[in-house]
């Protein structure tokens, strides 16, 4: 069985150094200049740790960062503000995901019931705001039920929505949840990176937005467009960000669309040759540096 050894790096500490005597003393000087030479050695091995031996080191740092991604499409109704959401966590330390999550009283139907359909009626909100892209349950609505656009009623509240899956469900608490915020634990400044991969069906040039949020605000000068060319090509958005943020805040992707025929589209692994997955959207946040005194 192979024994696994974990290095790292023993903070050093001052010695305690002899007290002098009042005249010069061979004894007293030796042992003086060992326990300084100690210290020393043991200041060069914890920068040689850091430094490395060809200063390319940092084997021993963890600053916080996050890498996460989405293995589903995701769509937006026209002209309307959607967030961009992740399922998975490919690495992290202190940096995770969070999400939005919203308790509610509603029904699913055809909006002119008995009959099963995709209008979802919200009649009470107990607690959160509704998102578009939450995926909802509770009593026996069908898994993977997503909320895809609102068409009455105060945005994210009491009102008519549309979700992907039809079905016919009685009044009942709903719970809708979408994971879509990027939370640092530590304070910092902080490198946010991401590419998105668009998809055109329709036969003429579309246009999409991305701009960023940190804490649910917009933030000034975020938002850029991306042309995505005709046909059903795929088109790659990417570029990054830096932020400050404060411990436990967080940040998210926003976009929207000019028509509901782009979408963020998601890929099966390939063959000839054989490739992986392609997420349809992939972000990270790396720490930077320490926040300004």
């Amino acid at each position: 069985m192979a024994t696994i050894v974990t290095n790292y790096l023993k903070p050093p500490r001052a010695p305690n150094l002899a007290v002098a005597t009042i005249e010069y003393e061979q004894r007293y000087q030796d042992q003086l200049n060992n326990q300084l030479r100690i210290y020393f050695n043991e200041l060069d091995n914890i920068t040689r740790g850091l430094l490395g031996s060809d200063n390319a080191g940092g084997k021993f740092l963890q600053p916080p960062y996050g890498s996460f991604q989405d293995g589903t499409s995701q769509t937006a109704p026209a002209n309307t503000a959607q967030v961009m959401r992740f399922d998975t966590t490919n690495y992290n330390n202190v940096v995770s995901l969070g999400s939005h999550t919203a308790v509610f009283t509603g029904t699913i139907d055809n909006g002119t019931p008995p009959g099963a359909g995709t209008v979802l009626t919200v009649s009470a909100i107990t607690s959160g705001v509704i998102y578009l892209g939450m995926t909802l349950t509770g009593g026996a609505i069908t898994a993977g039920t997503k909320v895809v656009s609102q068409t009455s009623g105060a945005a994210g509240g009491v009102g008519a929505y549309v979700v992907s899956v039809s079905q016919e469900r009685t009044s009942l608490t709903i719970t809708g949840t979408v994971q879509s915020k990027i939370v640092a634990t530590n304070p910092g400044i902080y490198n946010l990176q991401f590419n998105a991969q668009f998809q055109n069906v329709n036969a003429a040039d579309k246009i999409a937005s991305v701009w960023l949020k940190k804490v649910g605000t917009d933030v000034v000068g975020s938002n850029r467009f991306v042309t995505v060319p005709l046909g059903t090509q795929n088109t790659v958005a990417g570029w990054s960000y830096m932020v400050s943020l404060a411990a436990a805040e967080y940040v998210e992707l926003w976009w929207s669309t000019n028509s509901t025929d782009i979408s963020l589209v998601f890929a099966a692994a390939g063959t000839s040759p054989t490739r992986p997955t392609t997420a349809s959207v992939i972000a990270t946040l790396s720490f930077v540096s320490a926040l300004p005194a």
